[in-house]
């Protein structure tokens, strides 16, 4: 039990310098290219952040586990716009790009609805992810990520002479502060989720109980330690971000890699978690854009946080 507790806690530790590794690099990167948080944000840091439920989607389409798949992707997201954007505004009140609020939220939600769509196409009664549908979510992620570079692209003037002004780190020390932060978030992540899981077990805690919290909120690890310490350090577009870029590429990659390796098997009862998923990144588009002010106050991110709550609670009661 004590060595439980000791490795959990050395998990925290990874997590957290992990973390800080990674917001040091991406901030690094993005004034070495003149290119701003925002972008780094979204591309890298959440491309690196999703790589935990790309790993356990590979896994589980091997093993031909469609619902682990289509949760994973679905029940992440929930848990990043809402658990992980409101932590982050709770530690600290955030100004956040509008292109965020707007542009990317509003992407966001058309990828989901998207996705919804797939899922619905054909026959009721035997209801797949094609091949041909994966290749176009894939697809999607691809124009997505050109998308954002065009967009970074077009800033780099603007950004260049306050870039110029300021220390640059380094292409290889970024490097190195990358790749130790993600292989600190992977392992923390790891470490934490599998001996909480361990001490649950302990207590005779339910597996079920334990899927719905602790791996659930696990996977989400990297994300919520990254945009915590970017909040605390005052980079709010890297904190926000990295969650919106996490989520499009959750719900275009993770079902379009599975599919890709076989088939996915869709259970219509996901089709309420999808609206749900949809319902909660409108709210934060809402809440985001109030007054048009572009803001996260404590308050905005505590409804978040209490969204959150009833959503696990419904988790229970169901």
């Amino acid at each position: 039990m004590l060595q439980n507790i000791i490795i959990m806690i050395i998990g925290f530790i990874l997590l957290v310098k992990g973390a800080d590794f990674v917001v040091k690099g991406a901030v690094g990167l993005s004034k070495r290219l003149n290119l701003s948080e925002m972008l780094i944000g979204i591309v890298l840091v959440g491309i690196g952040t999703s790589l935990p439920e790309i790993i356990v989607t590979v896994n589980s389409s091997l093993k031909q586990e469609s619902d682990i798949i289509l949760g994973n992707a679905i029940g992440s997201s929930i848990c990043n716009i809402l658990l992980v954007v409101g932590i982050a505004g709770i530690i600290r009140p955030m100004k956040i790009d509008k292109r965020l609020c707007k542009t990317h939220l509003s992407i966001s939600i058309l990828t989901i609805v998207a996705l919804f769509v797939i899922c619905n196409l054909g026959n009721s009664k035997n209801l797949e992810i094609q091949r041909i549908e994966a290749v176009i979510l894939l697809g999607t992620a691809v124009l997505y990520t050109i998308f954002t570079f065009f967009e970074g692209k077009n800033e780099n003037e603007d950004n260049k002479e306050k870039q110029e002004n300021s220390k640059k780190m380094s292409y290889f020390r970024i490097f190195i502060y990358i790749v130790l932060g993600f292989v600190g978030l992977k392992y923390g992540a790891d470490f934490v989720v599998d001996e909480a899981t361990n001490i649950a077990n302990y207590f005779s805690i339910s597996p079920a109980i334990i899927s719905m919290t602790i791996v659930a909120v696990g996977t989400a690890l990297p994300e919520i330690a990254t945009s915590v310490i970017a909040s605390i350090r005052k980079d709010s577009d890297l904190a926000v971000g990295n969650v919106i870029g996490s989520n499009i590429y959750n719900i275009c990659l993770l079902p379009g890699i599975g599919a890709t390796i076989s088939p996915i098997a869709y259970d219509k009862s996901f089709n309420s978690t999808i609206t749900f998923l949809i319902i909660a990144t409108l709210v934060v588009m809402i809440l985001t854009n109030y007054k048009n002010k572009s803001t996260l106050s404590r308050g905005k991110a505590l409804t978040l946080l209490l969204l959150y709550s009833a959503y696990v609670v419904n988790l229970f009661v169901n």
